[in-house]
C-alpha cells in the first residue's frame, strides 16, 4: 500500500529524493515570505511612530 515510502527501491528513489528537496525549498520559501513580511510590518509601524 505505501510503495512509495520505501527508499530502497530503487524505482522510487529519485521521486522520494525529488518530493523531498521540493518540500524544504517549499517550506524555506514560505518562511522567507513571511519573514519578509513581519519585516516590513515592523519597519512600517516604526515608521508611522516616529513620523508623530
Amino acid at each position: 500500500m505505501f510503495d512509495l515510502a520505501n527508499w530502497h527501491n530503487s524505482e522510487t528513489l529519485m521521486l522520494n529524493i525529488t518530493n523531498s528537496v521540493l518540500g524544504i525549498v517549499t517550506i524555506l520559501l514560505i518562511a522567507w515570505i513571511c519573514g519578509e513580511a513581519i519585516y516590513e510590518h515592523v519597519i512600517l509601524h516604526k515608521k508611522t511612530n516616529t513620523d508623530q
